[in-house]
């Protein structure tokens, strides 16, 4: 599904500072990600979601990518919490990232690539729903 709508694979460490998610969550994501010291000294945690890794990627390229970035990954992630229905602490999970389209476009396009994934794995309207929680895009 997404190489044919020309997104490209990435992959990335599974270990990355653990300042990076701090940054994003607060110093309480700590106490659901699996951290610790490596061997240098440095805190590192087991990457429990894409998106701060894909943002420090995008970032370290420094204006050398051409926007629009249509990027994919079907990454192994971690989080340490308690075990639920649909929430294990070792999952895969598949994202879709379309960095520099200003609009809503790139919002439609992620749910129109979802909804045909769906469709070809023989999913309908009665096995799965879409919500959308942007007004942009209902807009």
């Amino acid at each position: 599904t997404a190489r044919q709508l020309a997104f490209v694979e990435y992959d990335a460490p599974v270990l990355e500072a653990e300042q990076l998610y701090v940054r994003k969550g607060g110093e309480e994501i700590t106490q659901q990600m699996y951290n610790f010291t490596d061997k240098d000294g440095k805190a590192v945690s087991l990457r429990p979601e894409m998106t701060p890794t894909l943002a420090r990627m995008i970032l370290s390229l420094g204006g050398k990518v051409l926007l629009p970035v249509k990027w994919f990954s079907i990454p192994q992630c971690w989080r340490f919490e308690t075990v639920q229905r649909g929430r294990k602490r070792e999952h895969f999970q598949w994202n879709m990232d379309i960095w520099g389209v200003p609009d809503t476009v790139a919002e439609a396009e992620l749910l129109s690539a979802a909804v045909g994934f769906m469709k070809r794995v023989g999913l309908s309207a009665s096995d799965v729903g879409v919500k959308v929680s942007t007004r942009k895009v209902l807009s």
